[in-house]
């Protein structure tokens, strides 16, 4: 690649990790754990997700919004019933709920917010994701994809590539030279190490995208799209250990009924698309599922119909290795026990990070005895 060349497709570069070395370890086959993120944009209401349906405060405090109908799981807390296609798995001993899960001195800033779950950090001067301090860098190969967005998010500083789909990004790279550059220079080494991945990312999904497709039906919403290419990824042998999709509109200040029930039916709908996919391809004991979000939503309904930025929220991780049931203590509703009417945490979200670096990928736990991995892995 010739100077131009570099500077026509520099644009490709916030596409790729700044990790400057990397480490090939498990390059080139498929990771025995996954991990598939789902972030929940805009903040997603923990309350009518999962339902504390025998708690006279949830009733008092959202008189028009309160869910009647959930699905009773354990120790009074009900599941939303628009998550009904999850239930199985919640039977089946593969769904964990984590409860009041969020951090002290909570920000209702979506974009504050979001950066403290992604870094794992309340410090401002934090650019790195938390993935970055879990999985080794690689060379020539990449630790994660983020599907439909150009954020790295919690893949910042890792081997990455984010892209809107897979025609698109083979697209943007199909004029790249495709040979495998070093040198001893340490800034040209990281650019070119940039390039090779890039490289390496567009010959893997070439070949996934001729591979074989999953029998499994997907909604067609983005949501279920986006499920459906991770799908293909990992059944057709991408070596990537973490893909990231987000499903937007969480964001509900007002007229939050429908828009949440609706929410909540396309995560279901996608993940039991998923999940079925894992199964028929006897790879549901190597994936995990995981939810975040950058925020909960306020106890007590608003004006409008709907909830404004808050702070604890439920999140669940599926997966056929995942010990299903109850984690962590519902925060108190009761409003002498919130704080300027937000829920209070009672497990610090660095909790379920810890639990995926150490118990999932075997990994050092980077947080160390401040915040311990839970025991739903």
């Amino acid at each position: 690649m010739n100077r131009r060349d570099f500077l026509q497709y520099s644009s490709l570069i916030p596409l790729a990790g700044m990790m400057p070395e990397a480490f090939a370890a498990g390059a080139g086959h498929r990771p025995d754990q996954i991990v598939v993120m789902v972030e929940l944009k805009g903040g997603n209401d923990g309350l009518n997700t999962l339902i504390p349906f025998r708690d006279d405060h949830y009733h008092r405090a959202r008189p028009s919004l309160r869910v009647k109908n959930g699905i009773p799981l354990k120790n009074n807390m009900a599941m939303n019933p628009y998550l009904k296609q999850l239930l199985p798995l919640w039977k089946e001993g593969h769904m964990a709920w984590i409860q009041g899960v969020g951090y002290s001195n909570p920000s209702r800033s979506h974009f504050h917010s979001i950066d403290v779950w992604e870094t794992a950090s309340t410090r401002n001067n934090e650019i790195r994701g938390w993935l970055s301090r879990v999985l080794p860098p690689r060379h020539n190969s990449v630790n994660g994809i983020v599907l439909g967005d150009n954020n790295l998010g919690p893949m910042t500083g890792s081997s990455a590539v984010a892209m809107e789909d897979p025609k698109t990004f083979l697209r943007q790279t199909k004029y790249l030279n495709k040979k495998h550059f070093k040198a001893s220079n340490p800034s040209l080494a990281h650019m070119l190490n940039v390039q090779n991945q890039i490289n390496t990312a567009a010959s893997q999904l070439g070949r996934v995208s001729r591979g074989r497709r999953s029998p499994v039906r997907f909604p067609n919403s983005r949501f279920g799209r986006k499920l459906s290419l991770v799908t293909q990824m990992i059944i057709n042998g991408m070596d990537t250990p973490v893909y990231k999709v987000s499903l937007e509109g969480f964001d509900t200040h007002a007229g939050q009924v429908d828009q949440h029930n609706n929410l909540m039916n396309h995560l279901g709908g996608g993940l039991k698309a998923f999940t079925d996919a894992m199964k028929k391809a006897g790879l549901w004991d190597n994936v995990m599922v995981i939810t975040y979000s950058e925020f909960g939503r306020r106890v007590a309904q608003n004006n409008s119909g709907g909830t404004d930025h808050g702070a604890a929220a439920p999140h669940f991780a599926l997966g056929g290795r995942v010990h299903g049931g109850m984690y962590g203590k519902q925060p108190s509703l009761d409003p002498r026990k919130l704080h300027d009417g937000d829920l209070i945490h009672t497990v610090d979200f660095r909790e379920v990070y810890a639990t995926l670096a150490q118990r999932w990928w075997r990994r050092p736990n980077p947080w160390g005895n401040a915040h311990k991995p839970i025991p739903f892995v």
